[in-house]
Protein backbone atom coordinates (compact mmCIF):
# COMPACT_ATOMS: atom_id res chain seq x y z
CA UNK A 1 0.00 0.00 0.00
CA UNK A 2 1.30 3.58 -1.03
CA UNK A 3 1.80 6.10 1.63
CA UNK A 4 -0.10 9.17 1.73
CA UNK A 5 1.69 11.96 0.12
CA UNK A 6 3.17 15.01 2.85
CA UNK A 7 5.14 17.87 3.07
CA UNK A 8 8.04 18.29 5.25
CA UNK A 9 9.58 22.11 5.92
CA UNK A 10 12.82 23.46 7.55
CA UNK A 11 13.95 27.26 8.27
CA UNK A 12 17.12 28.72 6.47
CA UNK A 13 19.74 30.46 8.81
CA UNK A 14 21.83 33.54 9.46
CA UNK A 15 24.56 34.09 11.67
CA UNK A 16 23.48 37.17 13.74
CA UNK A 17 27.26 37.22 15.84
CA UNK A 18 30.30 35.76 15.33
CA UNK A 19 31.03 35.03 11.49
CA UNK A 20 35.04 34.64 10.86
CA UNK A 21 35.69 34.37 14.75
CA UNK A 22 34.37 31.49 15.19
CA UNK A 23 37.25 30.22 12.67
CA UNK A 24 39.48 31.17 15.67
CA UNK A 25 37.87 29.11 18.22
CA UNK A 26 35.56 32.35 19.36
CA UNK A 27 31.90 31.73 20.24
CA UNK A 28 28.94 32.49 17.58
CA UNK A 29 25.46 32.32 17.36
CA UNK A 30 23.46 31.52 13.97
CA UNK A 31 19.54 31.58 14.48
CA UNK A 32 16.20 30.13 12.06
CA UNK A 33 14.67 32.41 9.88
CA UNK A 34 11.04 32.24 8.87
CA UNK A 35 11.95 31.55 5.56
CA UNK A 36 12.13 28.36 4.85
CA UNK A 37 12.51 25.24 2.08
CA UNK A 38 9.64 23.01 1.76
CA UNK A 39 9.59 19.51 0.34
CA UNK A 40 6.49 17.43 -1.03
CA UNK A 41 6.81 13.06 -1.12
CA UNK A 42 4.06 11.95 -3.21
CA UNK A 43 3.72 8.19 -4.09
CA UNK A 44 4.14 7.12 -7.82
CA UNK A 45 2.16 4.46 -9.52
CA UNK A 46 5.47 3.02 -10.52
CA UNK A 47 6.95 1.80 -7.06
CA UNK A 48 9.86 1.22 -8.77
CA UNK A 49 10.99 4.71 -9.52
CA UNK A 50 11.69 7.61 -7.18
CA UNK A 51 12.06 11.31 -9.04
CA UNK A 52 13.42 14.08 -7.66
CA UNK A 53 12.68 17.51 -8.69
CA UNK A 54 13.90 21.10 -7.73
CA UNK A 55 11.98 23.45 -10.14
CA UNK A 56 13.72 26.43 -8.41
CA UNK A 57 16.99 25.28 -10.18
CA UNK A 58 15.54 23.49 -13.58
CA UNK A 59 16.16 19.77 -11.70
CA UNK A 60 13.98 16.52 -12.84
CA UNK A 61 15.78 13.54 -12.69
CA UNK A 62 14.70 9.71 -12.28
CA UNK A 63 16.10 6.66 -11.13
CA UNK A 64 14.98 2.86 -10.70
CA UNK A 65 15.05 1.47 -7.42
CA UNK A 66 16.04 -2.17 -8.92
CA UNK A 67 18.94 -0.13 -10.55
CA UNK A 68 20.49 1.40 -6.79
CA UNK A 69 23.49 -1.22 -5.21
CA UNK A 70 21.61 -2.37 -2.47
CA UNK A 71 23.75 -5.67 -1.51
CA UNK A 72 26.82 -3.16 -1.55
CA UNK A 73 24.89 -0.85 0.73
CA UNK A 74 24.06 -3.55 3.09
CA UNK A 75 27.30 -4.98 3.15
CA UNK A 76 29.44 -1.10 4.18
CA UNK A 77 26.79 0.46 6.29
CA UNK A 78 26.52 0.32 9.93
CA UNK A 79 23.38 -0.25 12.37
CA UNK A 80 22.79 -0.17 15.79
CA UNK A 81 19.84 -1.66 17.95
CA UNK A 82 18.95 -2.35 14.00
CA UNK A 83 18.56 1.63 13.35
CA UNK A 84 21.15 3.17 11.14
CA UNK A 85 24.15 4.91 12.21
CA UNK A 86 25.14 7.89 11.14
CA UNK A 87 29.52 7.40 10.39
CA UNK A 88 32.05 9.85 10.70
CA UNK A 89 32.52 10.80 6.63
CA UNK A 90 30.92 9.62 3.37
CA UNK A 91 31.41 6.09 3.03
CA UNK A 92 33.79 5.70 0.12
CA UNK A 93 32.25 2.65 -1.46
CA UNK A 94 28.90 4.19 -1.65
CA UNK A 95 30.01 7.58 -3.00
CA UNK A 96 32.13 5.31 -6.16
CA UNK A 97 28.79 3.21 -6.62
CA UNK A 98 26.58 6.17 -6.51
CA UNK A 99 28.74 8.04 -8.81
CA UNK A 100 28.63 5.74 -11.86
CA UNK A 101 24.29 6.17 -11.81
CA UNK A 102 24.77 9.69 -11.88
CA UNK A 103 27.25 9.98 -14.41
CA UNK A 104 24.22 11.29 -17.40
CA UNK A 105 24.20 14.36 -14.53
CA UNK A 106 26.31 16.88 -16.11
CA UNK A 107 25.45 20.07 -13.94
CA UNK A 108 27.70 20.26 -10.51
CA UNK A 109 24.86 21.91 -8.99
CA UNK A 110 22.23 19.27 -10.33
CA UNK A 111 24.64 16.40 -9.40
CA UNK A 112 25.62 17.44 -6.12
CA UNK A 113 21.83 17.70 -4.87
CA UNK A 114 21.05 14.19 -7.16
CA UNK A 115 23.97 12.88 -4.97
CA UNK A 116 23.20 14.01 -1.66
CA UNK A 117 19.35 12.54 -2.42
CA UNK A 118 20.49 9.25 -3.63
CA UNK A 119 23.25 8.93 -0.88
CA UNK A 120 20.33 10.02 2.09
CA UNK A 121 18.04 7.48 0.52
CA UNK A 122 20.21 4.16 0.21
CA UNK A 123 21.01 4.73 4.31
CA UNK A 124 17.09 5.33 5.33
CA UNK A 125 15.25 3.47 2.60
CA UNK A 126 15.33 0.01 1.35
CA UNK A 127 14.44 -1.58 -1.97
CA UNK A 128 10.61 -2.11 -0.21
CA UNK A 129 10.33 1.47 0.25
CA UNK A 130 6.95 2.39 -2.26
CA UNK A 131 8.25 4.69 -5.13
CA UNK A 132 8.14 8.16 -4.38
CA UNK A 133 8.54 11.44 -6.00
CA UNK A 134 10.41 14.39 -3.99
CA UNK A 135 9.59 17.78 -5.00
CA UNK A 136 11.47 20.50 -3.19
CA UNK A 137 10.48 24.09 -3.14
CA UNK A 138 12.87 26.93 -1.26
CA UNK A 139 11.72 30.75 -0.33
CA UNK A 140 15.51 31.19 0.63
CA UNK A 141 17.74 32.73 -2.19
CA UNK A 142 20.00 30.07 -3.23
CA UNK A 143 23.39 30.06 -2.54
CA UNK A 144 23.48 33.44 -0.27
CA UNK A 145 24.68 31.97 2.60
CA UNK A 146 21.95 31.65 4.37
CA UNK A 147 21.63 27.64 4.69
CA UNK A 148 19.43 27.07 1.77
CA UNK A 149 21.97 23.64 1.15
CA UNK A 150 21.68 22.48 4.93
CA UNK A 151 17.28 23.26 4.97
CA UNK A 152 17.13 20.93 2.25
CA UNK A 153 19.17 18.31 3.70
CA UNK A 154 17.24 18.12 6.98
CA UNK A 155 13.72 17.84 4.61
CA UNK A 156 15.61 14.76 2.85
CA UNK A 157 16.33 13.43 5.90
CA UNK A 158 13.13 13.97 7.63
CA UNK A 159 10.94 13.00 4.37
CA UNK A 160 13.42 9.68 4.00
CA UNK A 161 12.91 9.01 7.95
CA UNK A 162 9.69 8.86 8.04
CA UNK A 163 9.28 6.73 4.69
CA UNK A 164 11.59 4.74 6.49
CA UNK A 165 10.30 4.40 9.69
CA UNK A 166 13.29 5.57 11.91
CA UNK A 167 10.95 8.59 13.22
CA UNK A 168 8.27 8.72 15.41
CA UNK A 169 5.01 10.43 14.29
CA UNK A 170 5.34 14.35 14.76
CA UNK A 171 2.56 16.03 17.21
CA UNK A 172 0.66 18.77 17.21
CA UNK A 173 1.33 21.59 19.44
CA UNK A 174 0.50 24.97 20.40
CA UNK A 175 3.77 26.15 21.50
CA UNK A 176 5.68 28.53 19.21
CA UNK A 177 9.37 27.31 19.54
CA UNK A 178 9.30 23.79 21.51
CA UNK A 179 9.32 20.89 19.66
CA UNK A 180 7.10 18.10 21.27
CA UNK A 181 7.97 15.25 20.35
CA UNK A 182 11.12 13.21 21.14
CA UNK A 183 14.82 14.43 21.41
CA UNK A 184 16.13 11.10 19.51
CA UNK A 185 13.58 12.21 16.56
CA UNK A 186 15.51 15.58 16.23
CA UNK A 187 18.55 13.87 16.93
CA UNK A 188 18.05 11.29 14.25
CA UNK A 189 17.61 13.91 11.81
CA UNK A 190 19.84 16.52 12.53
CA UNK A 191 22.84 13.70 12.43
CA UNK A 192 21.58 12.66 8.82
CA UNK A 193 21.50 15.98 7.23
CA UNK A 194 24.82 16.73 8.28
CA UNK A 195 25.70 13.54 6.35
CA UNK A 196 23.27 15.60 3.65
CA UNK A 197 25.12 19.06 4.01
CA UNK A 198 28.77 17.01 3.91
CA UNK A 199 27.46 15.72 0.17
CA UNK A 200 27.14 19.16 -0.20
CA UNK A 201 29.91 20.69 1.22
CA UNK A 202 32.58 18.11 2.73
CA UNK A 203 33.59 19.53 5.66
CA UNK A 204 30.67 21.85 7.09
CA UNK A 205 30.47 22.68 11.13
CA UNK A 206 27.05 21.58 11.28
CA UNK A 207 25.36 24.74 12.55
CA UNK A 208 23.16 25.17 9.42
CA UNK A 209 21.56 21.69 9.78
CA UNK A 210 21.56 22.35 13.65
CA UNK A 211 19.45 25.26 13.25
CA UNK A 212 17.49 23.74 10.44
CA UNK A 213 16.13 20.98 12.54
CA UNK A 214 15.57 22.47 16.21
CA UNK A 215 14.52 26.38 15.21
CA UNK A 216 15.17 28.97 17.96
CA UNK A 217 19.00 29.42 17.50
CA UNK A 218 22.22 28.05 18.09
CA UNK A 219 25.34 28.83 20.04
CA UNK A 220 28.76 27.37 18.11
CA UNK A 221 32.22 27.32 19.47
CA UNK A 222 34.47 25.35 17.61
CA UNK A 223 37.47 23.15 19.71
CA UNK A 224 40.52 24.59 19.90
CA UNK A 225 41.61 20.42 20.13
CA UNK A 226 42.54 18.84 16.85
CA UNK A 227 39.69 16.22 16.88
CA UNK A 228 37.73 17.67 19.30
CA UNK A 229 34.09 17.88 18.98
CA UNK A 230 32.66 21.65 18.82
CA UNK A 231 30.34 22.63 21.00
CA UNK A 232 26.82 23.32 19.77
CA UNK A 233 24.20 24.70 22.91
CA UNK A 234 20.26 25.07 21.31
CA UNK A 235 18.66 27.69 22.45
CA UNK A 236 15.05 27.01 21.07
CA UNK A 237 13.37 29.48 23.51
CA UNK A 238 14.76 32.23 21.20
CA UNK A 239 11.98 35.06 21.26
CA UNK A 240 10.85 35.66 17.87
CA UNK A 241 12.56 39.22 16.71
CA UNK A 242 11.57 40.97 13.36
CA UNK A 243 14.54 41.59 10.71
CA UNK A 244 14.85 43.07 7.27
CA UNK A 245 17.27 40.34 5.00
CA UNK A 246 19.08 42.42 2.78
CA UNK A 247 20.75 40.40 -0.61
CA UNK A 248 23.00 42.62 -1.80
CA UNK A 249 23.32 40.43 -5.04
CA UNK A 250 27.02 41.04 -5.11
CA UNK A 251 29.30 37.57 -5.20
CA UNK A 252 31.56 36.64 -2.80
CA UNK A 253 34.08 33.90 -2.20
CA UNK A 254 33.69 32.53 1.18
CA UNK A 255 37.10 30.74 0.75
CA UNK A 256 39.08 34.09 -0.19
CA UNK A 257 37.43 36.44 2.28
CA UNK A 258 38.81 33.79 5.89
CA UNK A 259 42.01 33.51 3.68
CA UNK A 260 42.13 37.27 3.81
CA UNK A 261 41.67 37.20 7.53
CA UNK A 262 44.06 35.00 7.98
CA UNK A 263 46.78 37.14 6.11
CA UNK A 264 45.79 39.95 7.98
CA UNK A 265 45.58 38.01 11.48
CA UNK A 266 49.33 36.77 10.78
CA UNK A 267 50.64 39.88 9.81
CA UNK A 268 48.81 41.81 13.06
CA UNK A 269 48.07 39.34 15.47
CA UNK A 270 48.30 41.08 18.31
CA UNK A 271 45.58 44.07 16.79
CA UNK A 272 43.47 40.96 15.24
CA UNK A 273 43.66 38.83 18.13
CA UNK A 274 42.19 41.78 20.33
CA UNK A 275 39.51 42.00 17.73
CA UNK A 276 38.58 38.22 17.80
CA UNK A 277 38.57 38.35 21.51
CA UNK A 278 35.82 41.17 21.41
CA UNK A 279 33.62 39.32 19.05
CA UNK A 280 34.14 35.97 21.45
CA UNK A 281 32.86 38.25 24.36
CA UNK A 282 30.13 40.17 22.26
CA UNK A 283 28.37 36.78 21.34
CA UNK A 284 28.63 35.52 25.20
CA UNK A 285 26.84 38.98 25.85
CA UNK A 286 24.20 38.50 22.93
CA UNK A 287 23.68 35.14 24.23
CA UNK A 288 22.59 35.99 27.72
CA UNK A 289 20.24 38.84 26.19
CA UNK A 290 18.43 35.95 24.42
CA UNK A 291 18.56 33.24 26.58
CA UNK A 292 16.97 35.71 29.46
CA UNK A 293 12.87 34.26 30.73
CA UNK A 294 11.30 38.12 30.38
CA UNK A 295 13.16 38.90 27.07
CA UNK A 296 11.30 42.55 26.46
CA UNK A 297 12.73 45.57 25.40
CA UNK A 298 15.91 46.43 27.21
CA UNK A 299 17.60 43.24 25.77
CA UNK A 300 16.06 44.11 22.79
CA UNK A 301 18.01 47.21 22.72
CA UNK A 302 20.94 45.30 23.97
CA UNK A 303 20.63 43.28 20.79
CA UNK A 304 20.43 46.23 18.34
CA UNK A 305 23.53 47.67 20.13
CA UNK A 306 25.95 44.85 20.05
CA UNK A 307 24.79 44.05 15.92
CA UNK A 308 26.23 47.96 15.73
CA UNK A 309 29.75 46.60 17.22
CA UNK A 310 29.58 43.35 15.85
CA UNK A 311 29.58 45.17 11.99
CA UNK A 312 32.38 47.67 13.08
CA UNK A 313 34.73 44.31 14.27
CA UNK A 314 34.01 43.10 10.76
CA UNK A 315 34.45 45.68 9.14
CA UNK A 316 38.13 46.09 11.63
CA UNK A 317 38.77 42.54 9.74
CA UNK A 318 38.66 43.77 6.24
CA UNK A 319 35.22 41.80 5.33
CA UNK A 320 32.70 44.47 4.46
CA UNK A 321 32.24 46.14 0.90
CA UNK A 322 30.97 48.96 -0.26
CA UNK A 323 27.17 47.65 -1.06
CA UNK A 324 27.02 46.30 2.62
CA UNK A 325 28.11 49.88 3.96
CA UNK A 326 25.06 51.60 1.57
CA UNK A 327 22.52 49.22 3.02
CA UNK A 328 24.02 50.49 6.59
CA UNK A 329 23.69 54.20 5.50
CA UNK A 330 20.25 53.94 4.07
CA UNK A 331 18.66 51.58 7.20
CA UNK A 332 20.13 54.93 9.78
CA UNK A 333 18.80 57.40 7.22
CA UNK A 334 15.38 55.85 7.74
CA UNK A 335 16.06 54.90 11.42
CA UNK A 336 14.59 51.45 10.53
CA UNK A 337 16.96 49.25 13.08
CA UNK A 338 20.82 48.30 13.68
CA UNK A 339 22.72 46.45 10.62
CA UNK A 340 25.50 44.14 9.60
CA UNK A 341 26.51 42.19 7.49
CA UNK A 342 26.08 38.47 7.59
CA UNK A 343 27.98 35.49 6.71
CA UNK A 344 31.67 36.07 4.78
CA UNK A 345 30.59 39.58 4.27
CA UNK A 346 32.24 41.01 0.82
CA UNK A 347 28.89 41.40 -0.90
CA UNK A 348 26.46 38.56 -0.10
CA UNK A 349 23.55 39.89 2.59
CA UNK A 350 23.24 41.79 5.06
CA UNK A 351 20.55 42.04 8.33
CA UNK A 352 18.66 44.79 9.88
CA UNK A 353 17.33 44.15 13.32
CA UNK A 354 14.32 46.26 13.58
CA UNK A 355 13.92 48.93 15.89
CA UNK A 356 10.41 48.59 18.35
CA UNK A 357 9.45 51.83 17.24
CA UNK A 358 10.41 51.84 13.67
CA UNK A 359 6.90 51.97 11.49
CA UNK A 360 6.00 49.43 8.48
CA UNK A 361 6.13 52.87 6.44
CA UNK A 362 10.05 53.60 7.38
CA UNK A 363 10.60 50.03 6.74
CA UNK A 364 9.10 49.99 3.28
CA UNK A 365 10.35 53.44 2.58
CA UNK A 366 13.77 52.11 2.72
CA UNK A 367 12.76 48.82 0.87
CA UNK A 368 11.84 51.29 -1.67
CA UNK A 369 15.69 53.09 -1.67
CA UNK A 370 17.59 49.42 -1.45
CA UNK A 371 15.82 48.14 -4.72
CA UNK A 372 16.51 50.96 -6.38
CA UNK A 373 20.13 50.10 -5.41
CA UNK A 374 19.77 46.88 -7.04
CA UNK A 375 18.95 45.19 -3.84
CA UNK A 376 16.28 42.47 -3.00
CA UNK A 377 14.77 42.52 0.45
CA UNK A 378 13.42 40.10 2.49
CA UNK A 379 10.66 40.86 5.98
CA UNK A 380 11.27 37.97 7.85
CA UNK A 381 11.56 37.00 12.00
CA UNK A 382 14.74 35.32 13.82
CA UNK A 383 13.93 32.36 15.70
CA UNK A 384 10.49 30.12 15.56
CA UNK A 385 10.32 26.53 14.64
CA UNK A 386 12.76 24.06 13.42
CA UNK A 387 11.65 21.18 11.06
CA UNK A 388 8.04 20.52 10.59
CA UNK A 389 5.53 17.67 8.95
CA UNK A 390 2.09 18.13 7.38
CA UNK A 391 0.20 14.89 6.88
CA UNK A 392 -2.23 14.90 4.18
CA UNK A 393 -4.51 12.78 6.62
CA UNK A 394 -4.26 16.00 8.88
CA UNK A 395 -5.70 18.72 5.94
CA UNK A 396 -9.97 18.30 6.70
CA UNK A 397 -11.63 17.70 3.38
CA UNK A 398 -12.95 20.24 1.14
CA UNK A 399 -9.96 22.73 2.88
CA UNK A 400 -8.39 24.91 0.10
CA UNK A 401 -4.64 23.27 1.28
CA UNK A 402 -5.48 20.10 0.33
CA UNK A 403 -4.38 21.22 -3.21
CA UNK A 404 -0.78 21.44 -2.22
CA UNK A 405 -0.27 17.32 -1.78
CA UNK A 406 -0.26 18.07 -5.75
CA UNK A 407 3.16 18.21 -7.38
CA UNK A 408 2.01 19.78 -10.36
CA UNK A 409 0.25 22.51 -8.05
CA UNK A 410 3.32 22.44 -6.07
CA UNK A 411 5.59 22.87 -8.53
CA UNK A 412 3.66 26.01 -9.91
CA UNK A 413 3.70 28.58 -7.59
CA UNK A 414 5.55 31.12 -9.00
CA UNK A 415 7.41 32.97 -6.32
CA UNK A 416 8.42 33.04 -2.79
CA UNK A 417 4.79 34.76 -1.25
CA UNK A 418 2.97 32.39 -2.91
CA UNK A 419 4.72 29.70 -1.48
CA UNK A 420 4.80 30.86 2.00
CA UNK A 421 0.60 31.52 1.40
CA UNK A 422 -0.44 28.18 0.53
CA UNK A 423 2.56 26.23 2.89
CA UNK A 424 3.43 28.80 5.83
CA UNK A 425 3.44 27.04 8.93
CA UNK A 426 2.45 29.92 10.26
CA UNK A 427 -0.81 29.59 8.00
CA UNK A 428 -1.63 26.19 8.06
CA UNK A 429 -2.86 24.82 11.79
CA UNK A 430 -2.18 21.17 10.88
CA UNK A 431 1.75 21.81 10.91
CA UNK A 432 3.45 19.71 13.44
CA UNK A 433 7.01 19.52 14.53
CA UNK A 434 9.54 16.71 16.21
Amino acid sequence: MSPSPFIVSAPGKVIIFGEHSAVYGKPAIAAALSLRCYLLATPNENSDIIRLEFPDIELSYSWKKSDLPWELIKSVSQTENGVPKVSEELVPEITQALSSILSDVNSKMHHTACFCFLYLYCNLCDNSTPGMTFSVRSTLPIGAGLGSSASTSVCLAAALATLGGWVSKAELTNDDHVPSGEPADLHFIDSWSLIGEKCFHGNPSGVDNAVATHGGAVMFQRSSQPRQPSVRTAIRNFPPVKLLLTNTKVPRSTAELVGGVGKRHRKYTKTSSSILDAMGHLATEAHEAIITPSFGESEHKKLLELVDINHGLLVALGVSHPVLEKVRIISDVHKIGATKLTGAGGGGCAITLINDNASENDIEDAIVEFEKEGFECFKTCLGGKGVGILYSEDVPLGNDTVQVFSTERFSSYEDRNEIEKALGVNIIDEWRFW
